[in-house]
């Protein structure tokens, strides 16, 4: 009797501990797995400069995990409004610069002109700027969309975002002028936006990291205010894989919500 109870007792602790294995092997899978995957631009990239035109050059391509934002990225000659190539080209981000060249911080800017209430949609098929930007203003979207892919000088890059950004005005936006800066520069404009941020993202930047910042406008603070919405990312290492990790509301956030709960019900 009692080897039988023994051999019963052994038995359920061994499917016990195959179950405790299981659990475990599945979270490192799920924790592990690659969340985003490169597709190649650079073709699109010398497909669009078939259309560049004396003010304007395509330098490059941006894309934004979760929305539609897929687009060409234009330069232009400075003091040129790049509104004026709206009619020439459908969908398009710009940059004030007309060089295709990498730096450390890229600053990456884009029109909203349909999505600017308190509510904001998420990819209307409307959209063909910056609006779907607007979507990381909601914290389970922020938690399932975390990287931003860069094409540019014939190459595809990939970063994680560790910031997202509400300001009541433009004037507040502080995002370093895109060219190659030092390490403390980096590291001091890093901290600086991820106390600002909607979000604590569990992504740690140092002076050696590449920086990009995507910039839009939006009326989400009032009609008569020139607000801004700025998603930064860091570009992955070498050795790092493109993997899922911890979001989190901040007391920004806090602040945020509190307007969207405000005004109606959610728009998206």
């Amino acid at each position: 009797m009692k080897k039988n109870k023994r051999k019963k007792q052994k038995k359920k602790y061994i499917i016990f501990l195959f179950l405790v294995l299981l659990v475990i092997g599945i979270i490192i899978i799920i924790t592990n797995r690659t969340i985003y995957k490169i597709e190649d631009r650079t073709t699109n990239v010398k497909e669009e400069k078939k259309k560049d035109a004396g003010h304007f050059r395509t330098i490059g391509w941006i894309r934004v995990q979760g929305t539609k934002i897929d687009y060409p990225i234009i330069g232009y000659e400075h003091g040129y409004d790049p509104r004026k190539e709206s009619d020439k080209k459908d969908s398009f981000a710009y940059n004030l610069i007309r060089e295709e060249e990498l730096f450390n911080k890229v600053n990456i800017m884009g029109h909203n002109i349909l999505n600017l209430s308190t509510h904001p949609r998420m990819n209307d098929k409307r959209f063909t700027r910056f609006e779907p930007l607007m979507s990381f203003v909601y914290y389970d979207f922020a938690k399932k969309n975390k990287y931003i892919q860069y094409t540019i000088d014939g190459k595809n890059y990939l970063y994680k975002i560790y910031a997202v950004r509400m300001y009541d005005s433009y004037k507040n936006v502080e995002t370093l002028i895109e060219k190659t800066y030092n390490d403390n520069e980096i590291v001091k404009y890093a901290n600086k936006v991820k106390k600002d941020s909607l979000y604590k993202y569990n992504v740690k930047v140092d002076g050696k990291d590449n920086l990009i910042s995507l910039i839009t406008c939006t009326r989400f603070f009032g009609p008569d205010t020139s607000s801004a919405l700025v998603v930064d990312a860091r570009m992955i290492r070498i050795g790092e894989k493109a993997k899922n990790y911890t979001v989190k509301k901040t007391d920004n956030y806090k602040k945020i919500l509190k307007i969207m709960k405000g005004d109606g019900e959610n728009e998206v």
